[in-house]
């Protein structure tokens, strides 16, 4: 196992492993959402669709991964979780959208409902 097979791994578990009060948010999508907690914009549905077919949107929405960050990810997922390989032009729209709603500076992370 790589390094970075391992980072990505744990930051996976981890993220899967959050207590329901972290889950809880204070962001609400809107109640006819199709997307889930997912910031609605371009690139929402091809993202929600692929990343849905294994786990909840909400570890997507929790994650905050530069864009390259978000590349290796999708290589990791295809490469040791057996996703299937992203073709072009969804995985320039996934990524995309994910650079620009769930970066590093995670600008739609859900927050606690308390704070």
């Amino acid at each position: 196992m790589t390094k970075s097979s391992l980072r990505f791994g744990l930051a996976l578990c981890f993220a899967l492993a959050l207590p329901a009060s972290l889950t809880a948010t204070s962001y609400q999508p809107a109640e006819d959402s199709e997307f889930g907690v997912l910031v609605d914009g371009v690139g929402a549905e091809t993202t929600y669709y692929t990343c849905s077919a294994c786990h909840s949107e909400r570890i997507v929405a929790q994650q905050g991964l530069s864009r390259s960050g978000w590349a290796d990810m999708l290589d990791w997922m295809i490469e040791e979780q057996g996703m299937f390989e992203i073709e072009e032009p969804e995985r320039t729209e996934i990524l995309d959208y994910l650079e620009t709603n769930y970066n590093v500076d995670r600008p739609n992370f859900p927050q606690p409902a308390n704070e």
